[in-house]
């Protein structure tokens, strides 16, 4: 591959981590945040989301086939890095490192969270969502914790990814900008953090 093509490709996939597979993210927490609020609210618009017309094309489209090339294209970067974050003990050189190990958890933790709930198919056997998603949470304490590891890798990962992306698209351009924009970037990890975590308890009660 040509440096040419390699640098498009980092590029494209720089970019899809933010639009739409970030957007994705912030628009899932963000609907799993309103069990907090209501189960009415939430039921509501997970039905809604559940129940779009061309949903297959949709989901195939702007979320799984992103994902895919995202996943299989970082992984790569993963697997050819070199991660020295021990010997060079930057802050910057930690992200990066941070960065690669909540690649390799997000990926572990999306396809077993597709592939479980796709499984259990609980819209398909009627009754509440909102109560069967509990009651499968609050019975297995070990997929809790990984839907609660799971989570925060995935927003790590956005979070920190936005940080970077601002970097290398030349947007925070001075040491300034940039500590500025990570402050942003960990408030919203932060932000996120609670409307996720929050969303788990908050379905089991």
């Amino acid at each position: 591959m040509s440096d040419k093509n390699h640098f498009l490709i980092r590029k494209l996939h720089s970019l899809l981590g933010i639009i739409p597979i970030g957007l994705f993210f912030a628009e899932h927490t963000l609907m799993n945040s309103m069990a907090m609020v209501s189960q009415n609210i939430w039921s509501a618009w997970t039905s809604f989301l559940h129940h779009l017309p061309f949903k297959t094309f949709l989901e195939m489209a702007l979320i799984f086939i992103p994902i895919a090339f995202h996943a299989i294209y970082g992984l790569w970067i993963v697997y050819v890095a070199k991660n020295n974050a021990l010997r060079y003990t930057y802050f910057r050189n930690w992200m990066f490192y941070l960065q690669r190990i909540t690649a390799i958890l997000t990926v572990i933790f999306v396809v077993w969270h597709v592939g479980s709930l796709k499984a259990m198919n609980f819209w398909g056997t009627g009754g509440s969502y909102f109560t069967q998603l509990g009651d499968y949470l609050a019975a297995n304490p070990v997929a809790l914790v990984a839907y609660v590891i799971g989570f925060l890798a995935a927003a790590f990962h956005f979070c920190n990814g936005i940080w970077s992306f601002l970097i290398a698209w030349g947007i925070t351009i001075g040491p300034k900008a940039q500590q500025a924009a990570f402050t942003v970037c960990m408030a919203l990890l932060a932000l996120f953090s609670v409307g996720g975590i929050g969303a788990l308890f908050a379905l089991m009660q």
